[in-house]
C-alpha cells in the first residue's frame, strides 16, 4: 500500500612464562485508499568501494585437530575479513619479530595471551603463510584459523506479537540487535527519524515512548518558544496545513502513517504488542497532507524542510536545541511522474544530505519499470536517497516498481504485522498490511541502527563531510544485500535487505579506522532537563523510559542546596524555594551519571 499525492501544478599484557601446548596446522575450506498518497521511493547506488577490514577481535577455542592448508578468510560467510587467530610459541614469534625481515609483522601481530602463545593477526593472509613456513623450518608448532563473527543465536524482545512479525528475521535484525539497541550514537546523541505520512499516533502505547517531542517548546501557548520559526511544534509538524496538528481524523481513517511508524520504531521489550526495527529510537511525526484542499506535494516539500531545519539547528547549536534526526522515511510519491516535473521536491533529498539525514523511500506498488513510466521519488537523482521495492516473506519478488537504476533494494512488504490507530481497535490496535510503505521503513530504522552502533571515527567524518559519510552507509547496506534470481532485474542490487550483515561491512570498516572501537561501551542515554530556564521549584527529567533518578543539586559555589529521588518522565517537586540563579543538577540513572546546568529565573 501506498498513498498518493494530488499534484497541484585490544590486548592484554603479555608477560608470563611461555607454555605452548601443541597443535596442528590448519586447513579450512570455504566452501485504504490507494487513491490519495502512499508508497516507496528510489536512489542510484555505487557499492564499489571496499576496504580492507581490521574487525573486531573476537575470543575462540581452537579445535584439536586442524590441517595444514591455507584459509580463503575473504569467502567465509561467517568470517572476519583479514583477521586470524594465531597459537605459537611465544619465544619463537619474540625472537622472529626482531629479524628485519620480519620487523613489519609486528604491527599486524598482537599478543592475546603469552603464556597460551595466542596472538590475533590482521593483514594479508600471504604473510602469515611465510610465516608459517619458517616455523616449520625451525621445527616450531605454527596453528592458524580465520577469526569469525560470534552470535548468541538471536536476541529476542519480549513483545507478545513477535511471531507475527516475520519479517524481522527476514532481515536479520535479531542478529543485528546483539550488538546493540541503544537509541543513542556512541557519543549518547539521541538518534531521531522523521517520519513523513500522513500522521502518527502520539497516544498509541507502542509508540508513545518512542515519538519524539520538542523540550524546548511548550505546548499549546500560542508562542514560539524557542524561535525556530515554528508555533507549538512540540511533536513535530503538520506541513500539509503548516500547523503543529500531527494527528487528526484523516490519520485515523487511514492510520498508514501510524502503521509505518510502528514498523519502525514500536518500543521493544516493552511486553505489549510488538517490536520496531528499533527499540528506542525517537519518531518525529510529519504530516504531509492538508485538510484544507489537495494533497499537493507543497505539504511534502514543508515537511522536509522542518526535518532540515530542525538538523540544522541541532548542528550549529552544538546538540542544545532542535533535533538529530539521521533518517528520513517517505512512504507516499507520484506514480507516473519524472523528475523534472518535480525539481524542488528532489532538490530536498540533497539539502537533507548536507545535515546528515539519508532518506528512505517507497516505490510505486504497481508493476511497471519506473524508468519507463516514471515514479517520484523513485526518480530523484540523489544518492542520500535509497528506494525500496517489496518482497515476500520468502523473499522473493512480489508485485511492485521495480528499474535498475532507480530501485535500490528490495525489503518484506507483504503480510507486514504492525500497529494501527487507537482508535480503530482500542482492544487491540494492531493489524497486517502490505505495500512498498512499510518495506521503507525497515531501511529507515536499519540507518537508524546503523547510526547508534557504528564507530566514532564514522560520526566524526559525518560532522566535517556528510556526503562522505552517506556513502559509507549507503555501500554498507546495498553490498551486503542477498541476492536472489526473482529480483535480479528488480533492482540495482537484485537482493533484499540484510541489517546484519550491513552491520559486519560496517564493523570492518570501523576496525580499519578506530581499532579499539569494539571495546567502548554504547553511550547511554542522557536525560534532558526541562523547562530551563524554569521560574518554578519543580522540572522533569525526560528520558527514553522511566527509572528511578537519584538527584542532588548545587548552586554556583558548589554548595548542595537539594538532594532527593524521583522518577524520570516524572515532575519533581522541590520542598523548598530556590533564588534566582544558576544551578548544577547531578541526576544518577541506573549506572550513569549526568551533570547540567539549570537556570532558575
Amino acid at each position: 500500500m501506498r498513498r498518493f499525492i494530488v499534484v497541484a501544478s585490544f590486548l592484554m599484557v603479555c608477560s608470563l612464562p611461555v607454555n605452548l601446548i601443541q597443535a596442528q596446522s590448519s586447513n579450512h575450506t570455504q566452501s485504504s485508499h490507494e487513491a490519495r498518497l502512499f508508497r516507496e521511493v528510489n536512489s542510484f547506488p555505487e557499492t564499489s568501494s571496499s576496504h580492507e577490514a581490521f574487525p573486531k577481535l573476537k575470543s575462540q577455542s581452537i579445535p584439536p585437530q586442524i590441517d595444514t592448508k591455507a584459509f580463503a578468510n575473504t569467502g567465509l560467510s561467517n568470517g572476519i575479513p583479514n583477521t586470524y587467530m594465531v597459537r605459537v610459541s611465544s619465544a619463537w614469534i619474540k625472537s622472529t619479530l626482531l629479524e628485519s625481515t620480519s620487523a613489519s609483522l609486528s604491527s599486524k601481530l598482537k599478543c592475546q595471551d603469552e603464556s597460551f602463545g595466542l596472538y590475533c593477526f590482521v593483514g594479508n593472509e600471504s604473510a602469515l603463510l611465510e610465516l608459517k613456513a619458517k616455523a616449520n623450518l625451525a621445527g616450531i608448532p605454527f596453528t592458524y584459523q580465520p577469526e569469525h563473527y560470534i552470535q548468541r543465536r538471536a536476541l529476542r524482545p519480549n513483545d507478545p506479537f513477535l511471531s507475527d512479525q516475520q519479517y524481522l528475521d527476514v532481515i536479520q535484525m535479531p542478529l543485528a540487535w546483539e550488538q546493540g539497541m541503544a537509541g543513542v550514537n556512541r557519543y549518547g546523541d539521541t538518534l531521531v527519524v522523521a517520519v513523513l505520512d500522513d500522521g502518527m499516533d502520539t497516544s498509541h502505547p507502542d509508540l508513545r515512548e518512542n515519538i519524539w517531542v520538542n523540550r524546548k517548546e511548550i505546548p499549546w501557548n500560542g508562542k514560539d518558544d524557542e524561535n525556530n520559526g515554528y508555533t507549538d511544534d512540540y511533536w513535530g509538524w503538520n506541513g500539509g496545513d503548516s500547523t503543529p496538528i500531527v494527528f487528526n481524523s484523516e490519520s485515523i481513517f487511514y492510520g498508514h502513517g501510524t502503521s509505518v511508524a510502528g514498523v519502525l520504531g514500536a518500543r521493544g521489550n516493552n511486553g505489549i504488542g510488538i517490536s520496531g526495527v528499533n527499540w528506542q529510537v525517537k519518531m518525529m511525526p510529519l504530516l504531509c497532507y492538508s485538510t484544507k484542499g489537495a494533497d499537493g506535494e507543497v505539504g511534502v516539500v514543508l515537511s522536509m524542510l522542518y526535518a532540515y531545519r530542525q538538523k540544522k539547528r541541532w548542528i550549529e547549536s552544538q546538540g542544545k536545541e532542535g533535533a538529530n534526526v539521521v533518517a528520513l522515511n517517505m512512504s507516499v510519491g507520484i506514480d507516473k511522474t519524472f523528475a523534472n516535473e518535480t525539481p524542488i521536491w528532489c532538490a530536498m533529498f540533497d539539502s537533507l544530505a548536507s545535515v546528515g539525514i539519508m532518506s528512505a523511500g517507497a516505490t510505486t506498488n504497481g508493476d511497471i519499470n519506473v524508468e519507463l513510466e516514471g515514479d517520484i521519488p523513485s526518480l530523484c537523482p540523489s544518492d542520500a536517497l535509497i528506494v525500496t521495492s517489496s518482497a515476500g516473506l520468502n523473499k522473493q519478488y512480489v508485485t511492485s516498481g521495480y528499474g535498475t537504476k532507480s530501485v535500490d533494494l528490495s525489503a518484506p512488504g507483504d503480510d507486514v504485522f504492525t500497529v494501527t490507530p487507537l482508535q480503530n481497535n482500542p482492544s487491540s490496535p494492531y493489524i497486517n498490511e502490505s505495500g512498498t510503505s512499510f518495506a521503507a521503513p525497515m531501511l529507515a530504522g536499519t540507518v537508524a541502527w546503523l547510526n547508534s552502533v557504528v564507530c566514532k571515527h564514522y560520526l566524526d567524518l559525518m560532522s566535517v563531510n556528510s556526503d562522505s559519510a552517506i556513502h559509507l552507509m549507503r555501500n554498507w547496506i546495498l553490498s551486503s544485500v542477498e541476492t536472489n534470481s526473482s529480483l535480479k532485474t528488480r533492482s540495482v542490487t537484485g537482493g533484499v535487505l540484510q541489517c546484519f550483515n550491513a552491520w559486519k561491512k560496517m564493523d570492518a570498516w570501523c576496525m580499519l579506522h578506530e581499532p579499539t572501537y569494539g571495546a567502548d561501551d554504547i553511550v547511554s542515554a542522557k536525560p534532558v532537563l526541562f523547562p530551563n530556564p524554569s521560574v518554578d521549584r519543580s522540572f522533569t527529567l525526560a528520558f527514553p523510559i522511566s527509572m528511578p533518578v537519584i538527584i542532588s543539586i548545587c548552586d554556583a559555589s558548589g554548595r548542595v542546596v537539594w538532594y532527593g529521588v524521583g522518577n524520570t518522565n516524572e515532575k519533581i517537586e522541590l520542598n523548598r524555594k530556590l533564588t534566582s540563579g544558576l544551578y548544577y543538577v547531578d541526576a544518577k540513572v541506573g549506572d550513569n551519571s549526568t551533570r547540567m546546568t539549570w537556570i532558575v529565573n
